[in-house]
């Protein structure tokens, strides 16, 4: 029986989940006030944009 082919992962790896870490801390460790912000906001877990009304209702 030959089973269908798989589609691409549709998650990233844990490579490119470090790897977009380490870009993120670099830049704000520049000044970057947005890569500090985003770092800011998953350290607190917060939403950068609140969700709209009824989306998650």
């Amino acid at each position: 029986m030959n089973k269908p082919q798989r589609g691409r992962q549709c998650r990233p790896t844990r490579r490119e989940l470090e790897a977009a870490w380490v870009r993120l801390r670099a830049a704000a460790d520049q000044g970057d006030i947005q890569a500090t912000a985003l770092l800011v906001a998953l350290a607190e877990n917060k939403p950068l944009f609140p969700a709209p009304a009824g989306v998650y209702a």
